[in-house]
């Protein structure tokens, strides 16, 4: 009873292997069926082994690395540069200019579709360094105060001095009155509509008399250089 039992069990056997190969050879369909069941068994889904066979995968998970340190090198500007919470402004990401290295602007990529409006102060690390002049969609130019052609009012020190900030590649503060207590170090900070009340600009380095004597002038000292400034804030 059992060796007919057992000599069932191989002709079942054989019968099966036969059909399989009868299947396999003569209908493909069913041998890629059969090997879709078969391949987690033999160590992962056709996914991970078509991903790691397939050449045409390489050049985009380069192009995939590529964009992800990108992102990463734009985050670190970020988190070196800005406040963390930043309410009532707009952050904003400076435009290369090499290699014209113009520092009276800065073509920024926020724009009219993000809030951004002209005559909007622009500040780096709590200091103003100039307002929007032209708005676009998606960018805006920015007018530093680095520009020949910007004339702001300002005042000086504690005692809130009246003066007038006179852009330029050195920029400097004219319009004092000569009889004005002013000491180098004193902060000179914004005082012009449209513009945040107080915000601080540069510093006093020294006094001195303007050419028709009857004004003093003060040249200033700024703890950024415009140059390396890659962020910004734009004033709501």
């Amino acid at each position: 009873m059992g060796r007919e039992r057992s000599s069932n069990n191989r002709w079942v056997s054989g019968a099966l292997i036969v059909i399989f190969l009868f299947l396999i050879f003569f209908i493909p369909s069913f041998g890629w069926t059969l090997r879709t069941w078969l391949s987690p068994a033999l160590g992962g889904s056709t996914e991970s082994n078509n991903a790691s066979t397939s050449p045409n995968d390489s050049p985009s998970l380069a192009a995939r690395n590529d964009a992800l340190q990108a992102q990463l090198a734009t985050l670190q500007v970020v988190a070196s540069q800005l406040p963390t919470s930043t309410p009532n402004a707009i952050r904003a990401m400076v435009y290369s200019r090499y290699p014209m290295n113009f520092r009276n602007e800065l073509l920024v990529n926020a724009g009219s579709d993000e809030g951004v409006a002209s005559g909007s102060a622009v500040t780096f690390q709590g200091m103003l360094i100039g307002q929007v002049q032209k708005v676009f969609e998606n960018d805006a130019l920015v007018q530093t105060i680095f520009d020949n052609d910007l004339k702001m009012p300002v005042r000086i020190g504690a005692n809130g001095i009246d003066g007038l900030l006179q852009g330029g590649a050195d920029p400097v503060v004219g319009s004092i009155a000569s009889t004005a207590a002013i000491a180098p170090g004193d902060v000179v900070y914004s005082a012009a509509p449209g513009i945040p009340y107080a915000q601080p600009i540069a510093e006093v380095v020294a006094t001195s008399t303007s050419a028709d004597s009857l004004f003093q002038q003060v040249t200033l000292s700024f703890p950024y250089d415009i140059n390396n400034v890659e962020t910004v804030l734009i004033m709501k």
